[in-house]
């Protein structure tokens, strides 16, 4: 049961930083609270967990502009941060993880502007039918995490330049660019900030829950164990780009759960190395299927009953 709900709003726009202290909440999270984190970047590219960064984003470009390309531990696709986005994030023990009201929280937040904000699809939140948040999710033991993005004046146009989403996905939203496909809410109200969206999500949090917001300070989740996670994770390059051999083979598809890419190497018919790029929500099914393949023979691939299995197995394994 929640007794407690706590926030934290951070004034840092270091994504190595920010996305530490994330991963931070998680390992202090207890049975009896949810915290929602409120956090911005500048200008950064942030992959999701299984995807190929530079099938993603012209990293060379984004780099070169001063930008930074970030790997974050949930599942979905890569997007763009600057500041004038507002991330929010959402971790709890399993027994008090409740998507809906966590995405209420957003959705009423949003309709205190005036505006009738709808979820949509596998992992989005839409106005008039455009994305302005997209969402993704972790499980860590008894732990979830729901995060996302809330669109208020980003530049769009930087957003198209380093993003590279791949045209089957565009295709399947009826669009020809990233850009057609979303909007700010500054488009709709003027006046709104990033600092204004945070106070109603602060507010819509205390109204969802019923329980008056406890704010506290990032000191208080040791900026120490912040900093080690900062250096040994997200900032270790072999964690955001991957340190994988050149594959000599490659099968991929879409599917209703998302695009999957695997790269492989064989010998004499036996799978000995595999990476797979996704942008799949469920990081879980991703990291048993990459582990069902390796070692298998591919012409047995065929003779294994996956009933019972995810889509995400089943249809990764009958791509051979």
């Amino acid at each position: 049961m929640v007794s407690d709900i706590k926030a934290i709003v951070t004034d840092s726009v270091n994504p190595f930083y920010n996305i530490s202290l994330e991963s931070r909440i998680i390992d202090v999270c207890d049975e009896k609270t949810v915290y929602m984190y409120l956090w911005r970047n500048d200008n950064t590219v942030v992959v999701g967990k299984f995807q190929n960064a530079f099938k993603e984003c012209k990293v060379s470009e984004l780099e070169g502009e001063g930008g930074h390309l970030i790997r974050r531990l949930t599942g979905g696709g890569a997007v763009y941060h600057d500041v004038n986005n507002l991330n929010f994030t959402f971790v709890a023990h399993k027994d008090n993880y409740d998507l809906k009201k966590q995405q209420s929280v957003i959705l009423k937040a949003v309709k205190k502007l005036g505006l009738n904000a709808e979820l949509s699809g596998r992992n989005d939140i839409t106005v008039d039918g455009k994305k302005f948040s997209g969402n993704s999710f972790l499980t860590r033991g008894d732990i979830k995490m729901h995060n996302g993005t809330i669109l208020i004046n980003t530049d769009q146009n930087k957003m198209s330049k380093f993003l590279t989403v791949s045209q089957a996905k565009m295709q399947s939203k009826g669009v020809d660019s990233v850009r057609s496909r979303t909007v700010n809410l500054a488009q709709y109200d003027p006046t709104l900030t990033t600092g204004k969206m945070a106070m109603l999500l602060l507010k819509s949090f205390a109204d969802v829950y019923n329980l008056p917001v406890q704010l506290i300070k990032e000191e208080e989740l040791d900026l120490n164990e912040i900093e080690k996670i900062r250096r040994e994770v997200f900032q270790n390059d072999d964690f955001r780009f991957g340190t994988n051999p050149a594959f000599t083979n490659s099968v991929g598809n879409k599917f209703a759960w998302g695009e999957v890419e695997v790269c492989y190497s064989c010998e004499k018919g036996v799978i000995t190395a595999v990476e797979i790029y996704s942008d799949a929500l469920d990081t879980a099914e991703i990291e048993k299927t990459k582990n069902f393949l390796l070692g298998k023979n591919i012409a047995d691939l065929k003779k294994f009953k996956l009933d019972g299995e995810s889509e995400i197995l089943t249809d990764t394994v009958n791509l051979f």
